[in-house]
């Protein structure tokens, strides 16, 4: 059942009116004719449109080639709507005792219906991107030619996973009435916005690792700040909560959309005249013109449309967030256009292998080109500047207040973050590419060292003293909710923390998973999370100060550890000693004139994984035997303190020293007894 009475937040605020159904739904629809409007001017004069024939090909339909970029509209359209509402409900008002309240039920069902059309319009898309990729009509396309262009084609693959996803948080949504399903809902909803980002008009740049990775970047941005907009938009009754949990958010996506947005558009305007005399570039420009000015709407709502809203006054705010999602729809419109409209052609030819790498090919290596040759991991330096920030922003407030941390637990926590960033965007990252011995270290270092240092770090020790408990809940309670989950519960098991760490290393590399991680950017992407993730998961069981809901012994942990070790050495020995090059073909087609073969180079690699364990080895077992000897420390304190306290009391038999000795004199008592039967 769903609460319908108390309101959503214990904040004494005046009442607030609601609004028509019908009002609340002219903002979105004033919306949806922006952007089409926008789109659809932008694809006629920017020449987003081409409609003529192409050699070989019939010539194109003119349906087609209206029909693909409006559905795309819709798509992003329909993303807005749908992971707008699916996220405030699951985090801009708070449940009652876990369960959801009318509002977010509400939400819900909005959102979960539009997942649902959203997915249906992807899969809709298919057959029109497969008539607008060989230039044909619709007539043209059969059932087969479908089914084929899903299981042959990237293209088509990303489409199914992106629709389907999109429909199966629609149904989650619909079928949810916990904060805790809302909140699962809204991270599938986000996910399901992605797949179609690494086939899109970024993958086809030339720095196409970089332009793909701020992509990412910048749609999950664009539509939580739309999406959340609109969810507002939508509530029955504006609640300050609900706008200022929004406005976080929204200066958080307004920074990723921006910076972002500026490094994707380096990518392909490398001159000032691409800027500014070519139809890509002035469509740039517009888009810029368009986020300067929701920036300005987003500093005018903090600075004085939620003040009024606290005051009981929402109506103000509400006209200027009518206003400024309609300048966000004609900013979609502008972002749709941007990805049909050709950009300038780079001054020189790419390579075939800067098309398989996203960069040239690097080199010979040298100790210069591997430290200072760098092209950022974008995604990885998004983490680290974001990990670091938040963390020194929790140290910064715990000393404000007159607390203390230690200074041992922030720098393990920056140096993991820097060398996570140091092995994937310095020449390691190219090199690590064509190289085995290289990709060897950097799995290495991104499996063992980093995760050690950034469990030591205790983030989420500091996480819960600088932040403060809430009767709502914040980010302290959405932490302690997680750590409690049965998924982190069921993880966290040393034994499977143990499996996950050991047997996906041989999974990876003992099949054709490694070759596929190195062809595909997304599999690439899911590899590094995996050896960041793995060994994060593995160490904090170990040797991690966080709370844990599985933490085994000591001695117990110095077990696993040695199995990990001695699993690892395996590993490392079976790769030396291989005569078949792993991912063959991948390296095959580099056709180095420099450098070891591919067999030599693997066994360096082989190498590496054997002896790399000692550093994280002895960082491991001192960490243990530290904490450890803490461990019996505070032990002995303990048992001090109830022996004074018994002493005080004259209750002895509270001391747990008196205890233990009893227990002795009753099995010497029981000995004796039973020598004297004998």
């Amino acid at each position: 059942m769903v609460d319908t009475g108390t309101p959503e937040t214990a904040t004494s605020t005046p009442p607030t009116p609601s609004v028509p159904r019908g009002l609340r739904l002219v903002v979105p629809i004033a919306a949806v004719i922006a952007a089409t409007v926008t789109a659809v001017w932008l694809l006629n004069v920017g020449g987003g449109v081409i409609t003529e024939a192409v050699l070989g090909l019939p010539p194109r339909d003119t349906t087609v080639t209206w029909l693909v970029p409006l559905l795309k509209l819709a798509d992003r359209l329909l993303a807005v709507g749908s992971v707008g509402c699916l996220i405030a409900a699951a985090f801009f008002v708070d449940g009652d005792g876990g369960r959801i309240r009318t509002q977010a039920y509400s939400w819900l069902r909005i959102g979960g219906w539009t997942a649902i059309v959203w997915g249906a319009v992807v899969l809709v898309h298919i057959p029109a991107k497969l008539a607008d990729v060989f230039a044909s009509d619709l007539s043209m396309v059969s059932p087969e030619a479908v089914w084929s262009f899903i299981t042959d084609t990237d293209d088509g693959r990303v489409m199914v996973l992106g629709g389907f996803l999109a429909i199966f948080a629609g149904i989650l949504a619909l079928n949810s009435l916990t904060v805790n399903s809302a909140a699962w809902a809204s991270v599938v909803s986000v996910v399901a916005c992605l797949p179609t980002v690494f086939t899109g008009h970024s993958a086809a740049a030339g720095d196409h690792q970089i332009a793909v990775d701020s992509m990412l970047l910048h749609v999950t941005g664009a539509v939580l700040w739309a999406g959340g907009l609109v969810a507002l938009l939508l509530a029955r009754r504006t609640r300050f909560t609900a706008a200022q949990r929004y406005s976080r958010l929204a200066l958080i996506a307004f920074i990723a959309v921006a910076v972002s947005g500026a490094v994707n558009a380096a990518t392909r305007l490398t001159t000032l005249d691409h800027l500014v005399g070519t139809p890509y570039g002035l469509e740039v420009l517009a888009k810029i013109g368009a986020l300067v000015l929701l920036g300005g709407f987003g500093w005018w709502h903090r600075r004085a449309t939620l003040p009024a809203v606290e005051a009981g006054r929402p109506s103000a705010f509400r006209r200027f967030a009518a206003l400024e999602v309609v300048l966000m729809g004609a900013t979609f419109g502008v972002a749709v256009a941007l990805s049909r409209t050709p950009y300038p052609a780079p001054e020189a030819a790419e390579t075939s292998a800067q098309a398989r790498l996203g960069f040239p090919m690097p080199e010979p290596m040298t100790a210069a080109t591997l430290l200072g040759d760098w092209y950022p991991q974008i995604l990885i330096c998004t983490a680290a500047i974001t990990g670091i920030g938040f963390y020194l922003a929790g140290v910064r407030r715990l000393f404000k207040r007159g607390d203390s941390w230690p200074i041992a637990r922030t720098l393990p926590w920056v140096g993991g973050w820097l060398l996570a960033v140091f092995v994937t965007s310095s020449g390691m990252g190219k090199y690590g590419m064509v190289l085995f011995s290289v990709h060897m270290m950097q799995h290495m270092t991104l499996n063992m060292l980093v995760p050690i240092l950034l469990v030591l770090g205790a983030p989420i020790t500091l996480a819960f003293r600088a932040l403060k408990p809430s009767k709502e809940r914040g980010l302290r309670e959405w932490i302690t909710v997680i750590l409690h989950s049965r998924f982190v519960r069921y993880a966290s098991h040393p034994l499977i923390a143990l499996g996950l760490y050991i047997f996906s290393l041989y999974l990876m590399y003992f099949t054709g998973l490694f070759e596929w991680a190195m062809r595909s950017h997304a599999g690439h992407l899911l590899m590094i999370g995996h050896f960041l993730a793995a060994g994060g998961l593995f160490f904090w069981v170990v040797i991690g100060p966080d709370p844990a809901p599985n933490r085994p012994p000591y001695a117990a942990r110095v077990l696993l550890f040695f199995v990990a070790v001695v699993f690892h050495t395996i590993f490392g020995l079976t790769i030396m000693q291989s005569t078949d090059v792993i991912a063959a073909g991948w390296f095959a087609e580099f056709e180095r004139d420099w450098g070891a073969t591919p067999l030599e180079d693997q066994t360096a690699g082989g190498g590496i994984a054997w002896a790399f364990g000692e550093i994280p080895s002895v960082i491991v077992l001192v960490s243990l035997v530290w904490q450890w000897s803490r461990s019996e420390d505070r032990e002995g304190r303990r048992l001090d303190r109830l022996a004074e306290r018994a002493a005080k009391t004259g209750r002895l038999e509270d001391d747990p020293h008196e205890r233990y000795n009893a227990y002795l004199a009753e099995l010497a008592d029981a000995d004796r007894k039973a020598g004297l039967r004998e």
